[in-house]
């Protein structure tokens, strides 16, 4: 019999692969990004970030209290 796909298989693999993005100036451009439900940016590579933007993830605007 073929493995079937369960819907709560394919909602939790969409959730795990949100990801948000933000480009900083810190004496030029350092590019981050976060799964959408964690607190903590880590950093990314220029190639993914643009590669993910076009994709249509979101940015997020830099705030200070990111840092």
């Amino acid at each position: 019999m073929a493995s079937m796909i369960k819907l709560k298989d394919i909602l939790t693999e969409s959730k795990q692969e949100a990801w948000q993005y933000q480009l900083r100036d810190i004496g030029g451009p350092v590019f981050y990004r976060r799964q959408s439900d964690a607190d903590d940016w880590q950093f990314t590579d220029a190639e993914t970030f643009a590669e993910a933007l076009a994709g249509g993830a979101e940015l997020v605007k830099h705030e200070e209290t990111d840092d």
